[in-house]
């Protein structure tokens, strides 16, 4: 009997065992396409074809009137100045007017951090690529620009206009380019042989699969690649044993497969005939102590950000934490592609929430639709609360609103209300919370944090309810540690995962942070239930500044 069901075992596994496959590409076409400067029609027109509006722009002051739409000021006469033009009043809005002879085009406005526009008093929204349509007329057009600056200083840098014919001429050549370095990327990549007959029958991804968690047992592995391929994911535990099959979603590029993070540890996925290499995953069961590494402000700092990705790979985290301006331009959809080729390189489960950057070029409706796009699955909100180990997480999202800040009246100031009062936060042993915009900073002149996250926070962190606050914006290393009812609370900023640095000499006489350190850096966290380690280690994997919170 026992040899009957050891024959049967043996069988099963055999039978079980995953059928040997042949990659189609040896990996995405991310490096060349990468490679490929010009991904934009704004990169492509030609100075000569750009009408340049320097002049006759009059400045209308700002206000920090809140609300995602905003009427222009009541004000009869502006100050007249000539672009670019910058003031220093974080989270306002700024006025400026212009006339415009010029129709039958488009605007490209280049403003900090976006920009809104009424054209003759009617709203007219930004295009995919960034533009805003000028429609066909004969009289004199009267424009209005709401810049919304979300940082410390802000305004409008650059505003030129081109015609139609020049603007679809070079969105015509920015497609041609992409689909000719798809075609290299393709010849370059294929690994099965003779060439195919029909090279769309084998499309390619862009970027390899990232791990997002949706929940505390599921994972939505993420890519992008060519649009419209029917794609399945093929995963399992072992290498060997990669038997479980799910379909997979796709939208404008962009692929979804949510699986059991107990499950997928080594998988490959199928789009049409192409096939892909295996993967791994580096899942790590939650356990009394965990380990995980924050950082915020990548922002385009690419190469930094990958020698990041490299320390944060070698600390072996169990999961990473990104706190906003993941990009330097929201608006720009190749930026979240690129984030993505770095990320997968950490190839643990990473929790991603959007920063002021990340909304940038997002305000015809208020939405970061790239970021969601690219990070989120279907309805995931840009918050969330999750439990690992001893700790309790909340991350917030206070971008959503204008001033930056969450809303009294919001669906995320009730939830945050409804989850920070709960059971499942209150008997967690450490309690964290991630928001982009911190409640205290010296490191950036001009700013001393903002006063609507700290009004939010403090009575929670005074009643011992928070132990950790981590943010970014702040391009440095900073770090306060307060006394609480409870205990201690401590504050850090780890706004050095790229983005360029605050200039070294200027910084507020208040408030005054026990330490604040200009490097580039993320943040290493290890907790269990008697204490909080958190290291601060900059690019070379050199710890920079290290404290402990003890329970």
């Amino acid at each position: 009997m026992k040899n009957t069901l050891l024959l049967f075992t043996l069988l099963l596994l055999i039978s079980c065992k995953r059928e040997e496959f042949t990659p189609t590409y040896s990996s995405s076409a991310f490096t060349f396409l990468d490679s490929l400067l010009n991904l934009s029609a704004n990169q492509i027109i030609s100075d000569e074809d750009r009408l340049v509006l320097e002049d006759g722009w009059e400045f209308y002051g700002w206000d920090t009137m809140p609300g995602k739409t905003a009427s222009f000021p009541d004000i009869s006469l502006g100050e007249k100045i000539q672009l670019p033009h910058k003031i220093s009043h974080p989270n306002s809005n700024v006025w400026y007017l212009n006339r415009l002879n010029q129709s039958d085009g488009y605007l490209w406005i280049n403003a900090d951090d976006g920009a809104q526009l009424w054209i003759n008093g009617e709203r007219v929204l930004q295009n995919s690529e960034l533009f805003f349509p000028i429609p066909k007329t004969e009289t004199l057009m009267e424009i209005h620009v709401r810049v919304i600056n979300n940082a410390a200083s802000g305004g409008l840098r650059q505003v030129f206009w081109v015609n139609k014919e020049i603007w679809e001429k070079s969105v015509k050549e920015r497609e041609d380019n992409f689909s000719l370095t798809i075609k290299i990327a393709k010849e370059n990549l294929w690994m099965e042989g003779n060439f195919p007959k029909n090279w769309k029958e084998y499309p390619i991804w862009y970027s390899s699969p990232v791990l997002i968690p949706i929940s505390k047992d599921s994972l939505m592995l993420r890519w992008t690649g060519e649009k419209n391929a029917k794609a399945k994911l093929h995963f399992g535990h072992d290498p060997n044993m990669v038997v479980n099959t799910k379909e997979v979603m796709e939208e404008n590029g962009i692929y979804s497969a949510i699986v059991s993070s107990k499950k997928c540890h080594y998988f490959h996925f199928e789009m049409n005939k192409t096939v892909s290499p295996l993967f791994k995953a580096t899942l790590a069961p939650s356990t009394k102590s965990i380990s995980f590494a924050v950082w915020a402000d990548s922002q385009g700092g690419w190469e930094t950000f990958s020698e990041i990705a490299k320390q944060m790979k070698n600390k072996n985290p169990q999961f990473t934490v990104g706190i906003g301006d993941l990009v330097g331009n929201g608006g720009d959809s190749w930026q979240y592609v690129k984030f993505l080729s770095q990320l997968h390189e950490v190839p643990v489960p990473h929790y991603l929430f959007p920063g002021n950057h990340d909304y940038d070029n997002s305000y015809n409706e208020w939405v970061p639709t790239n970021f969601i796009q690219n990070l989120k699955y279907k309805n995931q909100k840009n918050y969330q609360f999750w439990q690992e180990g001893p700790c309790a997480f909340i991350a917030l999202d206070p971008n959503e609103n204008f001033p930056v800040g969450i809303n009294i009246q919001s669906e995320q100031y009730d939830w945050f209300q409804k989850t920070i009062n709960s059971d499942a936060w209150k008997n967690a042993h450490w309690k964290i919370v991630f928001v982009h915009q911190p409640p205290f900073s010296q490191g950036w002149k001009g700013y001393k944090g903002e006063k609507s996250i700290l009004d939010l926070l403090k009575p929670f962190y005074e009643s011992g309810q928070i132990d950790l606050v981590v943010s970014g914006h702040t391009h440095d290393y900073e770090r306060l540690i307060l006394d609480n009812k409870a205990n201690q609370t401590a504050f850090v900023i780890v706004g050095g995962a790229g983005g360029n640095l605050e200039p070294e000499a200027e910084q507020e006489p208040s408030p005054k942070m026990d330490k604040l350190i200009r490097v580039h850096h993320f943040g290493w966290i290890v907790v269990d239930q008697e204490q909080l380690e958190f290291e601060a280690v900059d690019v070379e994997g050199r710890v920079i500044d290290r404290f402990v919170l003890k329970r």
